[in-house]
């Protein structure tokens, strides 16, 4: 059973060969809730950041974060997170509404109205360190992974609950939606990063984020530690495009089964 911080990030890059760290955060209810080394952006720098860059700061430089009102520089993190006045009618609502994007102002009201988000004052900031630093304990993990990864993430899901992820997407609002549901309901999620997380924060084009709660980390972490076992990594699977390819052994017993043509077998497990 991977235990510690270290442990589980250690497991990742050997499944996953991550370029960056898992990002570990967790939702603070007031100031003396911190971690060691942690720096505060307005205090310690002189400077706002927002909470898709604190992630970026987390997993491409190894920085340990405490984000609270006065460090944030985007306005849906303070919105949603319970940290300013979201209701509708107030000043954030009525231009959200506005900006979103959505033709139809009842549709884009509706949709701002049902983002994910916590009353106001619930939360105090959030903690957010790369996985191997994180000396507390994360309410979820951030993992910014391109598609060969992805799969091997949700294949170490599939090994244990026998289901899928649901999947829910839209081009908008990521440090919310890969956040707030996955730590409210206890899901894994899988989040598109939006055009601000890819202007502002340094996201590939080819990454998405998946989000482990900490309510599943027993699980996802068995999960991981079965497909190590098997030897899998994001080269098990490679591009072929050859006709009657070699398949494993199964394969034939199933064709036969059919009174179909077997053939040659791979060596892989």
């Amino acid at each position: 059973m991977l235990n510690t911080n270290r442990e589980r990030q250690a497991a990742l890059d050997r499944l996953l060969s991550l370029r960056y760290p898992a990002v570990a955060l967790k939702l603070t209810e007031d100031d003396a809730e911190t971690a060691e080394g942690a720096e505060r952006p307005m205090a310690d720098w002189g400077k706002h950041i927002s909470l898709c860059q604190a992630f970026a700061y987390a997993r491409r430089q190894g920085k340990v974060l405490h984000m609270h009102r006065e460090d944030e520089w985007c306005w849906s993190p303070l919105m949603n997170f319970g940290l300013a006045e979201r209701a509708p009618g107030s000043v954030a609502f009525e231009e959200k509404v506005r900006t979103i994007g959505i033709a139809d102002p009842e549709k884009a009201a509706a949709f701002v109205e049902a983002l994910p988000h916590y009353p106001m004052n619930e939360r105090r900031g959030m903690l957010i360190a790369p996985l191997p630093k994180a000396d507390f304990p994360p309410d979820a993990l951030l993992i910014y992974a391109a598609n060969p990864q992805l799969r091997l993430m949700l294949m170490a899901v599939n090994s244990q609950t026998g289901g899928t992820v649901p999947s829910s997407f839209t081009p908008l609002e990521s440090c919310i939606f890969s956040v707030i549901p996955a730590i409210r309901n206890g899901e894994y999620r899988v989040t598109l990063p939006d055009p601000g997380e890819y202007e502002r924060a340094l996201v590939a084009e080819d990454q998405i984020i998946f989000t482990v709660p900490a309510q599943r980390f027993a699980e996802f972490f068995s999960g991981v530690e079965y497909l190590l076992s098997r030897g899998k990594s994001p080269a098990s699977y490679y591009p072929m495009m050859a006709p009657e390819f070699d398949r494993p052994p199964f394969y034939n017993r199933v064709f036969e089964s059919w009174g179909l043509a077997t053939g040659a077998l791979w060596d892989k497990k």
